[in-house]
């Protein structure tokens, strides 16, 4: 989720708690920190680092520590007050990991013990109900400055909106997803629901297999009135193509297949939810151009973003 839900949720629950100045200045911190795995020099590393072993509860309780150590030394905290530093760290750090589970990006959250990778595809990256919720929330504890009872009030109504616009989504989830099933489809293939930044829109993406890649059947569906607003066919051919991966380089099969050697590719396809590849090829130089991208991402955006990998026949 975007890092200023992240912090405002932080600021929210440390006037609630009643904390001091110095310790919700460390949830805040700590309910944010965990994105500074996104912070990078090419958009690249971002595929490869984004949401790593950072976004991983020992990951987490690690930062918490070095967080909550730093604090102490700083501060000069006796024992006591450091067990609090340090349980309102990994509290403020496990919220964030939660949030991120809702989103349509996969951690494993269980590194290194597992690699399975989770998400539960709930909201969008940036949800703006959240956000608001959040961001109203935090101007009116501003607003009523020291009133107590009104502070922990506007916290309660903030947490009740948002687990309403979550229940809301669960079920704009699965009804988009049944409406799509109702369609009486010849095949059994696997279907894939994803957020859009509308709790009462979903894409529903119908994966069957098409020459040893995918075809991605994509429908836009308003949850609530279980409509079809639109589909779209995406043909991907041989993203999970495994054979001839060396030089010389002469078809379209093998020129994917290549590609794949790359660490970036790797890294990029691991983080997609319908990874796509686009090959062409150059006479002038006789060079095999393969372009990864994120049929998801492009949707959601409405842009082109990916990584380009370029191969020489020979």
């Amino acid at each position: 989720m975007d890092l200023f839900s992240h912090g405002l949720l932080g600021f929210v629950f440390g006037q609630a708690l009643r904390l001091n100045p110095g310790a919700q200045t460390i949830l805040i911190i700590s309910s944010a920190i965990l994105d500074i795995d996104a912070i990078r020099t090419r958009r690249s590393a971002w595929f490869q680092f984004h949401r790593g072993p950072l976004h991983s509860f020992l990951g987490a309780t690690l930062v918490s520590l070095a967080i909550s150590t730093a604090y102490a030394v700083l501060v000069r905290l006796a024992a006591e007050g450091f067990i609090s530093i340090v349980l309102i760290c990994i509290g403020g750090s496990f919220s964030h990991i939660f949030l991120d589970l809702l989103t349509p990006r996969s951690m494993a959250v269980l590194w290194p013990f597992s690699n399975r990778k989770i998400a539960f595809d709930l909201t969008h990256f940036v949800d703006p109900i959240v956000l608001g919720v959040l961001l109203l929330a935090s101007i009116s504890i501003v607003y009523v400055k020291n009133d107590v009872q009104l502070i922990q009030i506007a916290t309660i109504v903030a947490t009740v909106l948002l687990t309403a616009n979550f229940g809301v989504r669960y079920y704009g989830r699965t009804s988009a997803i049944e409406t799509v099933k109702r369609l009486n489809l010849d095949i059994n293939p696997k279907v894939v629901s994803l957020p859009t930044l509308r709790p009462d829109r979903w894409w529903v993406a119908v994966k069957t297999p098409f020459e040893n890649g995918y075809c991605y059947e994509i429908y836009s569906v308003a949850s609530l009135g279980n409509k079809i607003l639109s589909k779209r066919t995406v043909k991907s051919p041989f993203v999970d193509y495994r054979g001839q991966a060396e030089p010389p380089v002469d078809s379209l099969q093998e020129a994917v297949a290549c590609s794949k050697r790359d660490k970036q590719v790797c890294a990029f396809i691991e983080k997609s939810r319908l990874p796509a590849a686009k090959v062409t090829f150059s006479d002038d130089g006789g060079t095999w151009q393969v372009f990864w991208y994120d049929v998801f991402t492009h949707l959601s955006e409405g842009v082109f973003r990916g990584v380009t990998v370029r191969i020489e026949m020979d």
